[in-house]
């Protein structure tokens, strides 16, 4: 009977260290960063200095070193290509608005109408649209970014944030930013 019992005991305890999964999702956090970065520099027209180049340490002998990491990987395809086309495009007729505070950029990576109270009729309806279009272009951008890096469905809004943060970053100055959630000021 002693013995029937420490079986039982000891089947139970490796049942329950068998049933306790932990599910891991990678998520590339450096390599989100910099995708979002240059994405928005080019997008946007921001003019980055060219990274300088170490020397190897074999150079004195004419002899290149591959290091692992020096240039990441790019992140590209057609769709994202002409996504960011479409963003660059419509940026110089979205920029006065952002200048002006009509429009603000939020947390999670979208335009968010923040003052369209002086505008006609006919300039908010434009402004509207604009904006319908950006972020429509920017969720189709997250995801296709998404995809390029291999990073999860559920892992979208972790996406939209580092993607948020570059959108600020390079916003015109007097546009709306969201610092915190539902709280803003003017950069």
């Amino acid at each position: 009977m002693r013995r029937a019992s420490r079986f039982l005991v000891l089947l139970l305890a490796v049942f329950f260290l068998l049933s306790c999964v932990t599910v891991n999702i990678y998520f590339p956090a450096a390599q989100a960063q910099k995708t979002a970065r240059e994405i928005v520099n080019e997008v946007r027209g921001v003019k980055v200095a060219p990274e300088k180049k170490r020397e190897s340490p074999g150079s004195f002998l004419w002899v290149g070193v591959a290091y692992a990491g020096e240039k990441a990987l790019e992140v590209s395809n057609a769709t994202i290509r002409a996504l960011k086309e479409s963003i660059r495009e419509r940026y110089p007729r979205l920029e006065p608005y952002l200048a002006r505070g009509v429009l603000g950029e939020s947390l999670d990576g979208y335009l968010v109408l923040k003052d369209g109270g002086a505008l006609g009729l006919r300039e908010r309806a434009e402004v509207r649209r604009l904006m319908k279009a950006e972020n429509g272009d920017r969720e189709a951008l997250y995801k296709a970014v998404a995809q390029a890096l291999g990073v999860e469905e559920s892992q979208l809004p972790r996406l939209r944030r580092i993607f948020a943060k570059e959108w600020q970053r390079t916003a015109p100055p007097g546009t709306w930013i969201e610092v915190k959630p539902g709280e803003w000021k003017r950069k």
